[in-house]
Formats: structure tokens, C-alpha cells, sequence
């Protein structure tokens, strides 16, 4: 695998580490610093700010194989901002290839560091040796000692990508989405969602080049917003991010001609920004759709009947000469009414387009416009 996606993934992990150990310890006096002193800092605010004790967990999270040179590293970084009460932990994809607290590798962690007096002075042996061991009279079982007494305060969790990713659906469906009773897929949305909206923050923070840190009060604002946004009756998103990353899957349609909505689309306007547009349209109403189309629920099969019967009143309508251009530009004029979503043009155009797919029902499918033999 190239080192580019080896990286990319490495943080991809990171981020899914930070969102389920937000929701694994949420709470009123707690907040969580992503890219902080450590990968994912958890700390807490002290009420009584006299009070010298510290309750901070500071996490290393790691992809891939672990080298004990890595090893070595992490516990260095650790050393530098110790203050003798933190804990740490250490999220591996991976078993680790060795005993973590094997004599062995304390001696050679502890060797590292020894390394550091010739490194360069921004290396972590480098500081470590500076701070610990250079001009002091500390000897080496002193070190070690230092050493091995940072590990008593370490833990180890091994956690492959698919488990953390199923654990945070989990425990977000189960805690967050108590007052949803009747779709099932709406509890799975409104996970997707939350995830959504750390993935903008994390990348907002990242652009202005600072840490990104998540208090209680921005946790329980998300949740408000969510359980307004995605219920058993309603759909309201944002969808701004959705149609950036909708747009790219649009792009790949559009290129392919056996897609029945494409080829119906280009009769009517084969610019491609049109056809991609429309195209976006069509999988943000298929993401809705996805939630509320399970069986014996009427919602979604009443909204497609209006949208048919919209169209058939648009053929009468017009002469029989009539363009795809016209008929696609009066069918979409014409609304379709819903319980749960607003009449947005995105999602009416979408369910029109959707329409026009070949594997609709014959007695709901649309054509704007008769294709070439």
C-alpha cells in the first residue's frame, strides 16, 4: 500500500477512535482535545480549582504494526507531559508484536533514550535524554524505573476499524436513539449523521491549522439537532457536506450510459453540470428513502404515486409535440406532499429522477423524452 493511503488511513482510524471514546465517556466535566498533547487528549475541568489532582487520559492511537521503536516513542512523548497522575492508553489496530511490559522491552525502550544524546534536538530520545538523563546522576535503574513506573499507569486495547465502527452504531443507536420506534434505518441515519458532523468539525479545526476540541455543551447541541433533524416523523438534514461528497458518485454515473436516469437526463440537457446535479438530487432522495421505505409503511409509496400522477397530468397537459425539456421542467414544478420531509427541490427532483430508473415499477416509471433505438 502506498505510504499516502497508509497515512490517510492512519488518521481515518484516529478519527473513529476519537468519536467512540466520546461517546464511551461523555460527560458534564469532561472534554476530549483531538490532535492535543496526544492524539486524543480526555481531560477533565476541576470544579474546586484548588484541588492539584489530575483525572486526564491522554490516548495514542496506532495503525498498522508497531515497531518497539514506535513503542519507544510513544512512551517518551508520554514521559514529556507526565505529571505523575495521568493515565494513558494505547488503541491498536494490531496486537502488538511483543510484551509491552516484558523486561526485555524496558531495557530496550530504555536504550532508546540513551540513543537520543547523539539525535537531533527535536526527536522525542533526544528531549527525553535532555530532560531525564544527560548532566544528571541518575542512573540507569533509576530510569528504568521511571520507566516501568509511566507503564503501570498504561493500557493496551486492540480494536480493528470494523469493530470500532460497529461499537459506535451500537452504542449511538442504543443511547441516542430511544425515541425512535418505528424505523429501524432512521436510528442507523442518525449515527451516520452524528458521525457526519465530527468528521466537519474535526476537518474545520484542522483547516485553521488548531486543535480541535469538543466540550459537553457541543455534544448535547449535536444530539439536540439530530433528534430534531432524523424521528419516525421528520427528515431535516443539512444537506451541504452531503452533496459535496454525493457529488463525486454523481460524476461516475453520469459516465456510464446504461443508467436509464442518465440517459433520460441527457434528453433533456446533456451538459454534464446538469446531468450531475440532477444526478445529486437523485441519491440524496435515495439516502431518505433508504430510512423510510420499509415494509408496510405507506409514506414513501404515496409520495412516488403523487409524483406519477404529477407526470401523467404534465403529458396531458402539453401538446403532444412537446420536448424532455418541457415535460422534465413542468413535472418538477408540480409538488409532492410529505408527513416527514419539507417539498425541497432537492428532494422533489430527486424522486422524479428515481422515477425515470429502470428498475422501477412499469406502472410509476417516468420518461421524459423517447431514446434512439
Amino acid at each position: 500500500m502506498p505510504d499516502g493511503i497508509t497515512s490517510q488511513y492512519g488518521f481515518l482510524y484516529q478519527r473513529y477512535i476519537f468519536i467512540k471514546t466520546v461517546l464511551d465517556n461523555i460527560g458534564m466535566d469532561r472534554f476530549f482535545v483531538y490532535e492535543g498533547k496526544d492524539d486524543i487528549d480526555m481531560l477533565e475541568t476541576d470544579r474546586i480549582m484548588s484541588v492539584c489532582v489530575s483525572n486526564d487520559t491522554f490516548v495514542q492511537v496506532k495503525s498498522g504494526t508497531v515497531s518497539k521503536d514506535c513503542w519507544a516513542k510513544v512512551l517518551g512523548n508520554w514521559l514529556l507531559i507526565d505529571d505523575g497522575n495521568a493515565s494513558y492508553k494505547v488503541v491498536l489496530e494490531n496486537e502488538l508484536p511483543f510484551e509491552a511490559a516484558a523486561d526485555e522491552t524496558v531495557n530496550e525502550v530504555c536504550a532508546y533514550f540513551y540513543k537520543g544524546e547523539t539525535q537531533k534536538s527535536t526527536s522525542v530520545a533526544n528531549q527525553v535524554y535532555r530532560k531525564f538523563i544527560g548532566g544528571k546522576a541518575g542512573s540507569k535503574e533509576e530510569i528504568r524505573a521511571l520507566v516501568a513506573g509511566l507503564m503501570a499507569r498504561v493500557s493496551c486495547v486492540v480494536l480493528p476499524l470494523d469493530t470500532v465502527k460497529s461499537e459506535i452504531n451500537d452504542t449511538f443507536k442504543r443511547v441516542y436513539c430511544q425515541d425512535i420506534k418505528i424505523f429501524e434505518m432512521a436510528k442507523t441515519c442518525r449515527a451516520e449523521r452524528f458521525i457526519d458532523y465530527i468528521h466537519g468539525k474535526i476537518d474545520f479545526a484542522l483547516e485553521k491549522k488548531k486543535s480541535f476540541v469538543f466540550r459537553y455543551q457541543d455534544f448535547i447541541n449535536i444530539i439536540n439537532r439530530l433528534t430534531t433533524e432524523i424521528s419516525d416523523h421528520k427528515y431535516t438534514i443539512d444537506t451541504t457536506e452531503t452533496r459535496k461528497r454525493k457529488q463525486a458518485e454523481a460524476e461516475k454515473l453520469m459516465a456510464n450510459d446504461s443508467i436509464r436516469e442518465v440517459r433520460q437526463l441527457k434528453l433533456v440537457n446533456n451538459r454534464s453540470g446538469f446531468v450531475v446535479r440532477e444526478l445529486v438530487k437523485e441519491l440524496l432522495y435515495k439516502d431518505f428513502r433508504s430510512v423510510y421505505s420499509e415494509p408496510d409503511n405507506t409514506v414513501i409509496s404515496n409520495m412516488e404515486d403523487i409524483a406519477h400522477t404529477n407526470f401523467e397530468d404534465v403529458l396531458y397537459s402539453l401538446p403532444e409535440d412537446a420536448d424532455a425539456l418541457q415535460v422534465f421542467n413542468e413535472t418538477v414544478r408540480r409538488e409532492i406532499p410529505s408527513p416527514i420531509i419539507n417539498d425541497s427541490p432537492i428532494y422533489r427532483n430527486g424522486c422524479y429522477v428515481y422515477l425515470t430508473g429502470a428498475e422501477v415499477d412499469s406502472e410509476k416509471q417516468i420518461t421524459w423524452g423517447q431514446e434512439n433505438e
